[in-house]
């Protein structure tokens, strides 16, 4: 008895031990994390702001990848997470192929954001958090066999993502994000004033540094 009340009390003992120096990320304090992802859904509506007739509704946009990095601060109050953070990224994304009987193409450079989330903690080590935020990217329109232009289109970002706190404050999580952007590009033919819009589903991946 005396002896499977040692092993008893030694098992207590590892796993408490365990726990503490396993617990898992807190949501709280600075993080910086990777994302990557995929960009589908994409469309767009274009009109030529000139002597030209207008062409919208563009469709049969592409998908592509997303790769980029965030850094971010979390306040933990209870259960309630408020988190800002700011995002680069690198899209690879075509919205459209052609817009009524103009061929056209638009795609994505690079993409900078800015976003406030708002989250609940449930079971002390998973956050659902819903996210609104600016977003703005190098965007390249292109008519015919023209060369392509660039320039900066913005617009907003609204997201949901889910994750998982892991030990040695690693976070692991899914997010959906859909963005609607709107710019102008300089093209040979003509000025083209574009909004699209695209949705992103990506992997992210955060290390907390602290409070």
């Amino acid at each position: 008895m005396r002896r499977l009340l040692l092993l008893a009390f030694a098992a207590a003992w590892f796993a408490a031990t365990a726990e503490a120096r396993d617990s898992p990320a807190d949501f709280a304090g600075a993080h910086v994390g990777l994302v990557t992802g995929y960009g589908f859904g994409a469309s767009g509506d274009w009109c030529f702001c000139s002597f030209l007739p207008s062409a919208a509704d563009a469709v049969e946009g592409e998908g592509g990848i997303v790769v980029g990095g965030e850094a971010g601060y979390g306040w933990r109050l209870g259960a309630l997470v408020i988190e800002a953070a700011a995002r680069a990224q690198h899209a690879d994304i075509k919205f459209s192929d052609t817009c009524g009987a103009v061929p056209c193409s638009g795609e994505t450079g690079w993409m900078l954001e800015a976003q406030l989330s708002a989250g609940i903690v449930l079971f002390d080590d998973i956050l659902i958090a819903g996210t609104a935020g600016l977003a703005a990217a190098d965007t390249y329109a292109q008519i015919g066999t023209a060369d392509a232009s660039s320039a900066l289109h913005d617009g907003t970002v609204l997201a949901a993502r889910i994750e998982q706190g892991m030990s040695d404050n690693w976070r692991m999580g899914l997010e959906y994000r859909h963005y609607d952007m709107h710019g102008t590009n300089d093209t040979p033919a003509g000025e083209a004033d574009i909004d699209w819009t695209t949705q992103t589903i990506a992997l992210v991946v955060n290390y907390e540094l602290g409070e």
